[in-house]
């Protein structure tokens, strides 16, 4: 089915043959925009992309968000597929990028730019498609590049609030025409996303209000200094460091990303939530943030109370370090998602640790100088 021919147009709402999960969210229908994205609940007409995370009101899609016009050439269309080789050659990928799932898709959707043009008409043609996929339980989101005209766009995807999002790297930029060669899955030109994510509900919250590292391999955080003192077996810390390669410090920061076996008779404090090579330049977030009052404290509270019920204990001071869906080095296109959280009234201290989805990989543990 192809979209009309206009400038910032969009088609009309697309009932879904299966419902797709999108991050805890189940849809039954979708638009696709013109202008190089999807949307479920309505169509949208935006030609100027934003940097996620925007922390809006909307699940959105984009694998090349910028000003499309096919009034005059190119072709924008869409369809779905329940059986027949499509399904068959969608099953072969995800099993080949995800093997540990067992894969089996039963649904297909498929949106192609086939030789747009930007506005103003501007001569040249630009391709690209998304692809759904999904078995009823688990769903993914491709991203497949052809020829691409450079322009200012963006690529990636955002949900409501951004608990959610992700940027290929360079988004935003002019003439940048590098996605026909990029890749999170060493196939140039394509890029895929697990999107169910099956374990929110455990999670702390994140995204939203959280401070960010660095994209860069084997990197760490600034200092933190804790809004609260934390106890760690009798030492009293004020500071903190978050390392990229899944584990937390206190005096200083840590690039290793190869773990020992514990016990190691170091001079180092360390949690290790995940410890192993990890490598967020390509994709995933690593994140934190703080808190003094509010739900979370609310729920900290709830948490340790029900693991702890002798202590009557109430949180004055949560901190949630996030590790959402990074890869390995080298850059692997697995995702995998695990948080830490430090829980304290200034007397009791506790720690979390959450696990989303796992790629096969190393240690958990935590270490005590």
């Amino acid at each position: 089915t192809e979209n009309d021919r206009s400038d910032d147009g969009s088609s009309p709402v697309i009932y879904l043959l299966q419902p797709f999960i999108f991050f805890g969210q189940i849809y039954n229908q979708l638009h696709i925009n013109n202008n190089g994205y999807l949307t479920f609940d309505w169509s949208w007409y935006s030609y100027t992309p934003y940097q996620f995370p925007g922390y809006g009101g909307v699940d959105i899609i984009a694998p090349f968000w910028t000003d499309i016009d096919n009034r005059r050439t190119g072709v924008i269309s869409y369809r779905q597929y329940t059986s027949g080789s499509v399904l068959t050659d969608a099953t072969q990928d995800i099993n080949q990028y995800f093997p540990d799932l067992s894969f089996s898709a039963t649904w297909v959707f498929v949106a192609t730019w086939d030789r747009v043009a930007y506005y103003p008409y501007s001569g040249t043609e630009t391709s690209f498609q998304v692809v759904l996929i999904s078995d009823g339980h688990f769903s993914f989101v491709l991203f497949n590049y052809g020829i691409i005209a450079p322009t200012q766009r963006y690529a990636g995807y955002d949900t409501i609030s951004s608990a959610y999002h992700f940027s290929i790297t360079g988004s935003l930029q002019n003439n940048i025409s590098s996605l026909t060669y990029s890749s999170n899955v060493n196939v140039p030109g394509r890029w895929v996303f697990r999107t169910d994510h099956g374990s929110r509900a455990v999670f702390y919250p994140f995204g939203a209000g959280d401070i960010e590292n660095d994209r860069s391999d084997d990197g760490s955080s600034s200092v933190i200094y804790l809004l609260q003192q934390f106890i760690f077996f009798g030492q009293t810390y004020s500071q903190i460091y978050v390392n990229n390669n899944g584990h937390l410090t206190f005096d200083g920061s840590f690039n290793s990303w190869t773990p020992y076996q514990f016990p190691g008779y170091g001079a180092l404090d360390l949690i290790a939530p995940f410890w192993t090579d990890i490598d967020n330049r390509g994709n995933g977030v690593i994140s934190y943030r703080q808190y003094t009052s509010g739900s979370v404290l609310t729920d900290a509270t709830q948490d340790i109370n029900q693991y702890f019920p002798d202590l009557s204990f109430s949180a004055t001071w949560v901190f949630v370090a996030t590790w959402d869906r990074v890869a390995y080095y080298p850059y692997s296109g697995t995702e995998t998602s695990f948080q830490v959280v430090l829980i304290s009234d200034g007397h009791y201290t506790f720690i979390l640790m959450n696990y989303g989805t796992i790629a096969p990989k190393h240690y958990v543990q935590v270490c005590t100088m």
